[in-house]
């Protein structure tokens, strides 16, 4: 690599935001673009939607009961009425003079992202290695899908504040998780129904690359998928439903992530609040226990005899439920999917890795490569943009990156 790391990152992020919806930098040899995208299925599924139904078995529901906690005041609107989470803008990165790329990696971030930054080396990377289109898409209500209150310092610590002073017991909060961690208590379902949006905007982003509506990409292109963190297991979910078999012939590879998401720890400053988390785990937990007696909606799309595809998030809950369809199907994929952990990552520990890719007992060949940088690292930031150590960060960027490009490419 000609730049450390995080010179790297710096030159790309110039890049990233500079004007235009096309970027091109001949020193890198990349093009970045910009493509303007509409969610078109939330109105069906989306809290706050007057038009909950199902169109596959035309059957109407009735909103599922919200908490309320008055902290949410100044953000709890209604998720259908957020207008930039079904308006917003993917991003594709690629080779400067490959005028169509022949293959695409769509790459999912993690939790409560809110800036593409710490993505854009990695794009990099494994476009000019693998010689794909790195297409970065965002997750319903994150990055720009979020409204920028979300992001306001001012306004989220005093909800931060509220939340600390109302729960003494409570651990972890900050502005930066204060309207995850709020919107997440209030309804932990919101995991599903924004996935489920996102889930349905993948299928029409790959209907329109098959329509040659992307210039970028042909219409006859391959299709991997990356994801880092929660960005894995929405991957997961995607490669075990295969729906409309876009996925039939895709890798997958999973950065810090790969288990249920039971085996996740997500409560973090950066990521979500203890109260969160448990309210999130707890309702997953009870749900499951009951069959989803409680909330007729979530039963309707996790009921595998009516919605075999979207069912296999429930699979992904916890471990120790559906774990013989899980890893069933997840051996059937086992040449397609790889895993790289990371030693020290306590947010999504390698062992939960090994334990949901492997299998209980060790039958299933998904390969699962564990390191350990020689170099201060987290699960937020494996890579960081220090001086101080940045020839062994660039080493430790240099294997990651290989590792994805040679799975890939194989």
């Amino acid at each position: 690599m000609s730049m450390h790391y995080y010179q790297l990152h710096q030159v790309l992020k110039q890049l990233f935001e500079s004007a235009g919806s096309l970027k091109k930098s001949e020193d890198l040899g990349i093009k970045i673009s910009h493509h303007a995208f509409d969610s078109q299925e939330g109105r069906y599924f989306l809290p706050g939607s007057n038009h909950l139904f199902c169109d596959h078995h035309q059957v109407g529901f009735k909103e599922h009961l919200l908490k309320q906690h008055s902290s949410l005041s100044d953000i709890e609107s209604t998720d259908f009425s957020i207008e930039c989470n079904t308006s917003f803008h993917y991003h594709i990165v690629q080779d400067l003079h490959q005028e169509q790329a022949e293959g695409v990696v769509i790459m999912f971030h993690g939790l409560n992202e809110k800036k593409w930054d710490k993505y854009l080396p990695w794009a990099y990377e494994i476009a000019k290695q693998t010689k794909k289109a790195v297409l970065l898409f965002p997750i319903a209500f994150h990055m720009d899908r979020a409204p920028e209150l979300w992001s306001s310092r001012q306004e989220m610590y005093i909800i931060s504040q509220n939340r600390t002073d109302t729960f003494p017991d409570n651990t972890d909060c900050s502005y930066v998780n204060a309207a995850i961690s709020s919107r997440l208590e209030s309804n932990p379902q919101r995991i599903f129904w924004s996935g489920l949006q996102t889930y349905y905007d993948v299928i029409r982003l790959v209907y329109e690359i098959r329509k040659g509506t992307v210039p970028e990409i042909s219409k006859h292109a391959s299709f991997d998928l990356f994801g880092y963190s929660i960005g894995s297991f929405l991957s997961m979910i995607l490669m075990m439903a295969n729906p409309k078999n876009i996925f039939s012939n895709a890798k997958l590879f999973c950065f810090c992530g790969g288990m249920t998401i039971d085996r996740m720890y997500p409560i973090s400053k950066y990521i979500m609040d203890s109260r969160a988390a448990i309210a999130m785990q707890t309702s997953f937990t009870e749900l499951l226990n009951t069959d989803f007696k409680h909330d007729e909606r979530l039963a309707h799309y996790q009921n595998s005899e009516y919605h075999k595809n979207e069912s296999w998030f429930k699979t992904m809950l916890r471990y120790n439920f559906f774990q013989k369809e899980r890893e069933q199907r997840i051996g059937e994929l086992q040449h397609q999917i790889k895993a790289f952990v990371l030693k020290q990552d306590r947010v999504t520990p390698p062992i939960e890795a090994l334990n949901t890719l492997k299998g209980g007992y060790r039958d299933i060949d998904v390969p699962v490569q564990i390191e350990d940088f020689e170099h201060p690292y987290s699960h937020m930031i494996p890579f960081p943009l220090t001086i101080r150590n940045a020839e062994q960060v660039d080493a430790s960027f240099n294997k990651f990156v290989t590792a994805v490009s040679e799975f890939l490419m194989d």
